[in-house]
């Protein structure tokens, strides 16, 4: 199991200044509770802004002929919540997040979003605590396997059923959004996509408005593919 005081060592950065690794590592419900204990956000911000630099110069690389619009959808899939999330396990971003008593009992350790903003802020901390070249190694070192594969565009279901509907009639898919609970820091959202042809809703939840309404076009979308194959 990783610990704290193990976790550079196995990221390969022995940080200068802890506390950049210490603020990278604390959940905003830490420092809700301890006032003087800065969290991971600042951070997070920085981070996403490095990240999105190396990937888009990685891909302006790899695919030297490609236009913004397939480079865009190509560094999404990279950058995405999905993948972020994953890597954060596999370097044991969970075992080191510090987190409140509250936000521990609601899975706050392996949350999605606790994990791809406590990575973001990792590489935000690492930049700050050494330079741009270290930030790039630490990405290209953990994002290796997955840069090493075809990077095919991720697919859009919100877009895929917009196309299909455009195809059955001419009527675009209508999304209706609301907050159903969840903590501030973990939002619970409901997203309801209704097809006007089919006189049909579809609904489903996500942790942001945005997710909420990708799973619920994936709803619709398998409701497709069963009449389909019927």
């Amino acid at each position: 199991m990783t610990s704290f005081s193990t976790f550079p060592q196995k990221i390969s950065h022995h940080f200068t200044n802890e506390s950049l690794l210490d603020e990278a590592l604390t959940h905003p419900s830490l420092s809700k509770e301890m006032k003087s204990k800065p969290n991971y956000q600042r951070l997070e911000f920085l981070g996403d802004k490095v990240l999105s630099l190396v990937i888009g110069e990685f891909l302006m690389q790899k695919y030297p002929t490609e236009m913004e619009g397939a480079l865009s959808k190509r560094q999404a899939a990279l950058v995405s919540g999905e993948t972020l999330a994953k890597i954060a396990l596999e370097i044991g971003v969970d075992e080191v997040l510090q987190i409140s008593n509250g936000e521990k009992k609601l899975g706050g350790k392996t949350n999605k979003r606790n994990l791809e903003n406590s990575l973001e802020a990792l590489i935000g901390a690492i930049y700050l605590d050494s330079d741009f070249s270290a930030a790039k190694n630490f990405i290209l070192k953990f994002w290796r396997e997955i840069l090493e594969q075809e990077i095919a565009p991720p697919k859009d279901p919100v877009s895929e059923l917009q196309e299909l509907a455009q195809v059955l009639s001419k009527q675009l898919p209508q999304y209706s959004t609301t907050q159903s609970g969840g903590s501030d820091h973990s939002p619970h959202f409901i997203s309801t996509v209704k097809l006007a042809h089919l006189n049909r809703e579809f609904s489903a939840s996500g942790k942001s408005k945005k997710e909420a309404q990708k799973e619920a076009a994936k709803v619709a979308l398998e409701f497709f593919l069963k009449k389909i194959m019927e």
